[in-house]
C-alpha cells in the first residue's frame, strides 16, 4: 500500500518561467501519429521503430520552441506520445507535436537534472503517466498536465516512488538513468542505490526490489534497464551484468564482465548487447553465455547501441562509429566518429548527435547523408512521421525534410 507520501499530489508546483516562447517556421500538413514513448523508444532499448520515418537528405527546422532552464550539457531525448511532444532537462515543457505550441509545463521538483520520462499505462487515470528518474527518486507525473487553478498547477505529481539521497559513488552523485515502461509495470534503478524496481505505474509501489553486489567502499551505479521476453536485464559499474524475472525479480543468471565500464544494456532476438568502454559483448538472453566479444579498441563511457534489421550500431568513443552483424560480431561498415553517443535508427537511416551537430548515415553503407548543425548540444532524436524531434541546448524543434 502507498504511503501518503507517494500519492499525495503536487500542489502548487509553479508553471512559470519554462517557456520562453515558440516559433513556428514552417506549417506541417500531417499531425503526429507515431509514439516514441522512452528513451531509445522501446522497454528492449532497440532505438529502432520500424514505422517511423524522418528526413533523409538536408533537413529544415519546421518549428522551434524555446526553453529557459536547460541543465547543462547533458541533453536527454525527448518522448512522443498521443501528439505530444515532452522534453526538457531541469524542468519539463509539453508541446504540441504537429505545432510546437506550449500545452503546459511542469514545475521543478525532486532535485534537477531529470531524466527523460517512460509513458505508462494506468488503470486508475483517465490519462497516461508519465515516469521520470531524478535525483530525489522515481516520480510518476500527470501525462495531461493537471489543472490550473489562480496561476497555480495541481495535480501534477500523482506519486514518488522509491528512492534515496544521492549516494557519492567513485564519481560522485550522478543523473539518474531513464526508466523502462511496459504496459502498467515501471522498471528502474533507483536512484541514490545500487537497486533496481520492479514499480506500480497505477501508485509508485514496489513489485519487486533487488540489490546489485558490489563489496567495495563504492556504490554500484546502475544504467538503464532493458526489458524482452519476461527478463530485465540491467548493467552497473563497474562491471556487473545481471538478468531477472520480470514478473518475480527472481535472478535469472549473472556475469562479471572483464571490462570495468559496462554500458546500458540493448535486449534483442539475437542476444542482449552490452557495450563496454573498449568493445561489445552479446550475452545469449537464457543463460547468460557469451555469444561473441569485439574489441573495437575504444574508450566510450556514456552510450548504448541501436540495434535494427539483424545490425548493431554502436560508438567507440575515439574515432569510429560501427554497424556490426549482430549474429556475428562482423564489421559492416565503419565510419569517422569520435563520440561515444546513442544512436537511434528509422528507414534505413541511423541518427546520431555529434555535439553541436545531428548527423545521419545510411543505415546500408554508412554513407553521411546530412550533418545539421545545431546552435547548441543536441539530443539524440525521437522519430515520427518524416520527422525529428530533438533539443538543441536551449530550444525544442522538429526537423522534417527540406523542399
Amino acid at each position: 500500500m502507498p504511503s501518503r507520501r507517494q500519492t499525495l499530489a503536487g500542489a502548487g508546483l509553479a508553471a512559470a518561467g519554462l517557456v520562453v516562447g515558440s516559433t513556428v517556421t514552417a506549417e506541417r500538413s500531417t499531425p503526429a501519429t507515431l509514439d516514441w514513448p522512452m528513451a531509445r523508444y522501446d522497454a528492449a532499448g532497440t532505438g529502432y521503430n520500424p514505422e517511423a520515418t524522418g528526413p533523409r537528405d538536408d533537413p529544415t527546422v519546421a518549428w522551434s520552441s524555446e526553453l529557459e532552464s536547460i541543465g547543462g550539457y547533458e541533453i536527454d531525448q525527448p518522448v512522443v506520445v498521443d501528439g505530444t511532444v515532452y522534453a526538457g532537462n531541469d524542468e519539463l515543457i509539453a508541446l504540441d507535436a504537429a505545432t510546437g505550441d506550449v500545452r503546459f509545463s511542469y514545475g521543478s521538483y525532486s532535485g534537477a537534472s531529470r531524466s527523460s520520462p517512460a509513458c505508462a499505462s494506468t488503470s486508475i487515470y483517465r490519462t497516461k503517466t508519465l515516469v521520470i528518474g531524478a535525483p530525489g527518486g522515481i516520480v510518476g507525473l500527470n501525462a495531461g498536465g493537471g489543472h490550473a487553478l489562480f496561476g497555480l498547477r495541481f495535480g501534477e505529481e500523482r506519486w514518488l516512488g522509491p528512492g534515496e539521497a544521492p549516494n557519492s559513488s567513485f564519481f560522485g552523485a550522478s543523473k539518474a538513468p531513464s526508466p523502462v515502461a511496459l504496459d502498467d509495470t515501471v522498471y528502474a534503478a533507483v536512484p541514490g542505490t545500487g537497486d533496481i524496481a520492479a514499480i506500480e505505474a497505477d501508485n509508485g509501489s514496489e513489485r519487486w526490489r533487488k540489490r546489485i553486489e558490489y563489496e567495495t567502499e563504492y556504490s554500484t551505479t546502475l544504467t538503464r534497464p532493458a526489458v524482452r521476453d519476461g527478463t530485465v536485464f540491467v548493467t552497473g559499474w563497474p562491471y556487473q551484468v545481471r538478468a531477472f524475472d520480470a514478473e518475480t525479480g527472481e535472478e535469472r543468471w549473472d556475469d562479471e564482465h572483464d571490462e570495468q565500464m559496462v554500458r546500458p544494456p540493448t535486449a534483442t532476438e539475437g542476444g542482449v548487447v552490452v557495450p563496454t568502454r573498449t568493445g561489445v559483448t552479446v550475452y545469449e538472453a537464457d543463460g547468460g553465455d557469451v555469444r561473441w566479444t569485439r574489441d573495437l579498441d575504444g574508450n566510450a563511457t556514456e552510450g548504448a547501441a541501436a540495434v535494427a534489421e539483424g545490425r548493431v550500431f554502436v560508438a567507440d568513443g575515439t574515432e569510429s562509429l560501427y554497424a556490426l552483424d549482430l549474429e556475428t560480431g562482423d564489421d559492416e561498415w565503419s565510419v569517422s566518429f569520435s563520440r561515444g553517443e546513442t544512436p537511434v535508427v528509422a528507414d534505413g537511416v541511423v541518427y546520431v548527435s555529434r555535439g553541436i551537430e545531428l548527423v545521419a548515415f545510411d543505415a546500408e553503407t554508412g554513407e553521411q547523408r546530412f550533418a545539421h548543425e545545431a546552435e547548441r548540444y543536441v539530443s539524440p532524436p525521437a522519430v515520427g512521421d518524416g520527422v525529428l524531434y530533438v533539443v538543441d541546448g536551449d530550444r525544442v524543434l522538429t526537423l522534417e525534410e527540406g523542399a
